[in-house]
C-alpha cells in the first residue's frame, strides 16, 4: 500500500513538472513570437547580408523600423489659410535672406488678380509673403510628401479651411496631383483669409478618408491606418457665440477618434491661449499627438518628421568603435538611412529601435573592411556624406532656433593602397 501511494506521489511530481515545463515551453514559444514581431518591423536593407565586407573606412546602412509594420497608411493633410496666416512665419521660408522680398513672378500673378484685397496687395509689395504662417504650412507639406511613398503604402489627401473647408485633393491622389493642389492654393489663397472653423475641417477630413462616415458605423478600412495632420496657428472662432468654435471643433475630434482616426495637430501661433489648447484637446480625443512649436517656421522640419508608424527612438552603432552613426536621417514611413565609420578589420553594427509604445528591436551586421577602394569611390561617398550632413544640421538646426553656418566634417578617409595586406581582424564587441 505504501509502495502503491509512494508510485502515486512519484506520478503527481512527474505531472507537475510536466505542466511546469509546458507552461515554460508555452512562455518560451510566447517570448520567442514576440523577439520574431519585433524583428519583423526592424529591417536592414544594406547591408542586406547579415555578413558582408567594405573597401571603404565608410559604409551607407539603410532600412525600416515600422512598428505599425507594412499597412497601408491613409491620412489627410488640414491647412490653415485663415487671415492671420498672411503674417510673418518668424523663419526665412524661402531662404533669400531676412531682408527678402515675395517672389517676383509669385508677385505679379497675384497682382494681376482682380479679387485680390487692396490691403494684401500692399502688404505684398513691402513685405516678403514667401516667409509666411502660410508659405511655411506649403513648404512643410511639400517636405513631408517629399519623403513618402504616395500613391502605394501612403495614400494622401489635401482639405484647406477658413470660414469653411474645401477638399483640394481626394485621398490617394498622385503627387502631381498634390502638387498641382498645393501650387493653386498658393495663387488662390486671397480667396480665403477668414475666421477659423476647425470643426468643419476635421469633419471634411473625416468625409475624405470616410466618405460613409455619415453612418454610425463608420470606421478605418481593414489593414489601414487612418490620421489627419492638422495644421493652425490660432485657436477656433466659428461657430460663432460664446464657447461653441471650441464645442465644433472637440466633438469633431471625438467624431473622427471614434471612427479610429488618430489626429496630429501642430500648434504654429506665436503666442500661446490662457486656457486650454483646443489643438492638444483635439490630439488626446483621438489618442493622436499634439506638437507645439517654438515659430510657425518650425513646422518645416517638425511635419517631415512626423512619425506614422509608432517609432520612438532609433540608433545605429558600430560598437567595435563606440562611435555612433553619421547623417541619420528617418522618414514618417519609418524608413531610415545613415553613414557608418568603418575600423580595419571586422566591424560589428548594431540597430536599437524603440516604439512609442515602450517595445524594442535589434538587428545586427557584421561587415570587414578590406583593402582596395579607388580615390574615385572615397570622393563619391565623401560628397554624398556632406550633402546629408548638410540636411540633417539644417533641419536640427531649425528645431534649436538657429542657423548651422558652417558644417565641419572632421572626416579624413584615408584610402588604402589595393597592394596593402589585408589588415587582423579587430575583435568585435
Amino acid at each position: 500500500m505504501a509502495e502503491c501511494a509512494g508510485r502515486g506521489k512519484t506520478a503527481s511530481v512527474r505531472r507537475a513538472v510536466l505542466a511546469a515545463s509546458m507552461v515554460s515551453l508555452v512562455a518560451l514559444a510566447a517570448a520567442t513570437a514576440v523577439r520574431a514581431d519585433e524583428a519583423r518591423w526592424l529591417r536592414v536593407d544594406a547591408p542586406a547580408a547579415l555578413e558582408s565586407t567594405a573597401q571603404l573606412p565608410l559604409v551607407e546602412v539603410r532600412g525600416q523600423a515600422a512598428a505599425r509594420g507594412a499597412r497601408t497608411h491613409e491620412f489627410v493633410i488640414v491647412i490653415d489659410v485663415s487671415a492671420s496666416t498672411a503674417l510673418a512665419s518668424g523663419w526665412d521660408v524661402d531662404g533669400d535672406g531676412a531682408h527678402g522680398r515675395t517672389n517676383p513672378e509669385r508677385l505679379a500673378l497675384l497682382l494681376a488678380k482682380p479679387d485680390l484685397p487692396a490691403g494684401l496687395a500692399e502688404r505684398l509689395r513691402s513685405e516678403d509673403f514667401d516667409d509666411s504662417v502660410l508659405a511655411a504650412e506649403l513648404a512643410a507639406t511639400s517636405a513631408l510628401l517629399a519623403r513618402l511613398d504616395t500613391g502605394t503604402r501612403y495614400r494622401v489627401g489635401l482639405v484647406e479651411f477658413s470660414d469653411a473647408a474645401r477638399l483640394l485633393a481626394k485621398v490617394g491622389s498622385r503627387p502631381r496631383e498634390l502638387a498641382e493642389a498645393l501650387d493653386s492654393l498658393r495663387q488662390n489663397f486671397h480667396r480665403d483669409l477668414g475666421g477659423s472653423n476647425f470643426g468643419d475641417a476635421l469633419a471634411a477630413a473625416q468625409r475624405a478618408l470616410q466618405p460613409d462616415s455619415a453612418g454610425a458605423a463608420a470606421a478605418a478600412p481593414a489593414g489601414t491606418d487612418q490620421s489627419i495632420l492638422f495644421l493652425s496657428d490660432g485657436a477656433p472662432t466659428l461657430p460663432p457665440h460664446g464657447d461653441m468654435a471650441r464645442q465644433h471643433a472637440l466633438y469633431a475630434a471625438a467624431a473622427a477618434g471614434a471612427a479610429g482616426i488618430r489626429i496630429y495637430s501642430f500648434d504654429l501661433s506665436r503666442e500661446q491661449p490662457n486656457g486650454p489648447n483646443v489643438l492638444a484637446e483635439m490630439a488626446a480625443r483621438s489618442d493622436g499627438r499634439f506638437e507645439i512649436l517654438d515659430r510657425p517656421g518650425d513646422a518645416i522640419a517638425k511635419l517631415r518628421r512626423t512619425d506614422l508608424v509608432g517609432l520612438a527612438a532609433l540608433r545605429v552603432v558600430n560598437e567595435t568603435t563606440g562611435s555612433a552613426a553619421r547623417a541619420l536621417r528617418t522618414f514618417p514611413d519609418g524608413a531610415f538611412d545613415a553613414f557608418v565609420e568603418l575600423a580595419p578589420g571586422r566591424n560589428h553594427i548594431v540597430f536599437r529601435a524603440t516604439t512609442t509604445a515602450g517595445a524594442s528591436a535589434v538587428a545586427e551586421r557584421w561587415i570587414d573592411r578590406s583593402a582596395g577602394a579607388t580615390p574615385a569611390e572615397a570622393a563619391a561617398l565623401i560628397e554624398e556624406l556632406r550633402n546629408r550632413t548638410r540636411e540633417t544640421e539644417l533641419w536640427a538646426a531649425m528645431e534649436r532656433e538657429r542657423r548651422t553656418q558652417n558644417i565641419d566634417l572632421d572626416l579624413r578617409l584615408e584610402v588604402e593602397p589595393a597592394d596593402a595586406g589585408k589588415p587582423a581582424p579587430a575583435e568585435s564587441r
